[in-house]
């Protein structure tokens, strides 16, 4: 059985070669991948010529992503680096935050991790407009405009997130929301704010009350377009201090506060 899996393998592998040849030929980046390999544990890691694990297609995993879909635009293997982020840094005293909400998918995904793990003493802390991009997103590298993923409100988000008593909302905008906070410390923060501006003062704001080995975790660091705002904002950020931002394949970055 193992050896006829293997030729399967294999001729899948010289197909999806062949295909992606072709596609370089015409000038074309090759996108073309699959899920599937030995009972779907290993997708190929294009460009390279091998597969990898990939715990994120995994039914335990798939199970969890299925109450995300449809309120995040966050993939299954961005998605399960922010849980299992989240878990390492459950052990650290400190709440969770997260920086850019829209519709609580990725929220919805830190606070499983803190109810599975029985933690619902720690507060998770959500800042958002809820109400779409501030008027700062009209003149950001990015190209997003002012009211973009204004389609939510702050209710249905709410709504959404209701399992969760330990949520806690801060509507309005960065880095006002902030305010009143300046005496808690926390153990693990998701920025996905995507503006220059928005990340510089999340991090303005968070970096000195980070918990020793939290993590911050950026969402839009290494996607084309992001080059002179989110990813801008935090090498400056980090050019005069200990912390390296180390880069994903999905485009996350993130931070190990020492």
């Amino acid at each position: 059985m193992t050896m006829e899996w293997d030729k399967l393998d294999n001729s899948m592998q010289v197909l999806f070669d062949k295909l992606n040849t072709a596609l370089k030929r015409f000038g074309y980046v090759a996108f073309i991948s699959r899920r599937y390999d030995h009972l779907g544990k290993y997708t190929l890691c294009t460009p390279y010529k091998f597969s990898t694990r990939s715990p994120w297609f995994e039914d335990w995993f798939q199970t969890k992503f299925q109450n995300v879909k449809g309120h995040s635009l966050v993939n299954e293997n961005a998605c399960y680096n922010l849980y299992e982020f989240g878990r390492y840094c459950s052990h650290l005293d400190g709440d969770f935050a997260e920086c850019g909400v829209y519709k609580g998918g990725t929220a919805y995904m830190l606070a499983d991790v803190l109810m599975s793990l029985s933690l619902q003493s720690k507060s998770l802390h959500l800042f958002d407009t809820f109400s779409g991009m501030p008027s700062t997103a009209d003149k950001d590298p990015s190209g997003h405009k002012q009211g973009e993923y204004g389609d939510i409100t702050l209710e249905e988000v709410k709504a959404y997130l209701n399992p969760f008593p330990f949520i806690i909302f801060h509507p309005g905008f960065i880095p006002e929301t902030f305010r009143g906070l300046e005496d808690n410390r926390y153990a693990f923060v998701h920025v996905d704010v995507d503006l220059y501006q928005s990340t510089k003062d999340s991090l303005s704001f968070f970096y000195d009350r980070m918990i020793k080995g939290g993590i911050i975790l950026f969402d839009e660091y290494g996607k084309i377009g992001y080059e002179r705002s989110e990813r801008l904002a935090v090498d400056e950020f980090f050019q005069d201090k200990p912390e390296i931002p180390i880069s994903l394949r999905t485009g996350q970055c993130f931070i190990i506060k020492l």
